[in-house]
């Protein structure tokens, strides 16, 4: 039952790159990104609430402090994540950017080994390994000199280091408000509250960011007394992709929370075998919908992440 929510998830994330994917080509303003990152907040929100009726989880919707601080950081991480990705795929490929988001995936690793203590074997080592070497040659596949700027490669990075602390932060959550978490007598926190939380904070730091924004352009056209005109972005398809990729992000991250809670997966086995299948399934979708070219590379570093998938599942 575990793998069939770990594919759950794969399955979500990777229509939610297909998603993103076509609205980032719909980026016409640089403030776009922000904006279709709110609107997808708002739809996560409302997912969220739907759930807290349906499980009649009220009673929980003013958490403690700790819980709070937890859930900043990663609405944080979250907003960080989704605003630089949307850029990212828009100057690199879907495989590139996917490469650089499993070698984030060691950000909730090494820390929970660091933190938590949590138990690394030798075999989930070799597969672990067996992932990240199918990144490098994935990556070392693309030839595009203009996604090889450093500017693409910083969008790309940027966009990591908030999944990863993104994930981490489901660790914090797991390890001190649920059941299965270290601490004695704490509150146990519906999956549920965690994950409407941090869509708040996310929803409220991209907010936060848009009228700063806002202020700062007027104050340019201002000055240059010039009359601005935005090319108008959205358009009932573009709505419908936000909302395919709220649906996805919100039932995504919510499978990989009951991976490592209910099922007690470690996140040096989860994240990155989520992260090296969605190596696989990026490279389908980028041949099939986006036109990027099917290369030995490609196809032997497909290859080298299932190794080191089956590796890290089945020893």
């Amino acid at each position: 039952m575990l793998y069939v929510v770990l594919l759950c998830a794969l399955a979500c994330i990777t229509i939610k790159g297909y998603s993103g994917k076509k609205v980032s080509c719909n980026i016409k303003n640089s403030k776009d990104p922000y904006v279709f990152s709110l609107i997808r907040m708002v739809f996560c929100i409302l997912i969220g609430l739907g759930f807290v009726v349906v499980e009649n989880s009220a009673r929980f919707l003013l958490p403690e402090l700790k819980m709070i601080l937890i859930c900043v950081l990663s609405g944080a991480a979250n907003a960080a994540f989704l605003v630089f990705w949307m850029i990212a795929v828009r100057k690199n490929s879907m495989v590139t950017v996917d490469v650089g988001l499993t070698l984030g995936s060691l950000i909730p690793s090494v820390l929970c080994l660091l933190i938590f203590k949590e138990a690394f074997s030798v075999s989930k080592m070799i597969g672990f390994a067996f992932i990240l070497l199918a990144t490098f040659i994935l990556s070392s596949s693309n030839s595009n000199k203009r996604e090889k700027s450093f500017v693409g490669m910083a969008l790309v990075a940027i966009a990591a280091i908030g999944d990863g602390m993104a994930s981490f932060s489901q660790q914090l959550y797991k390890h001190f408000y649920t059941a299965e978490g270290s601490r004695v007598g704490s509150v146990v926190y519906p999956k549920t509250i965690f994950h409407l939380y941090t869509y708040v904070f996310t929803a409220l730091i991209l907010l936060t960011v848009i009228i700063c924004y806002s202020i700062i352009e007027a104050k340019k056209r201002t000055k240059s007394k010039q009359n601005v005109t935005y090319e108008r972005s959205l358009t009932a398809k573009i709505v419908l992709h936000i909302f395919i990729m709220a649906a996805c992000l919100f039932a995504a991250n919510y499978l990989q929370t009951v991976a490592t809670t209910d099922y007690k997966m470690p996140s040096q086995m989860m994240y990155p075998i989520v992260r090296g299948g969605t190596l696989v399934t990026v490279n389908i979708v980028a041949m099939a919908f986006f036109g990027e070219k099917i290369t030995k590379r490609s196809v032997s570093g497909t290859l080298v992440a299932l190794v080191g998938i089956v590796i890290m599942s089945v020893l």
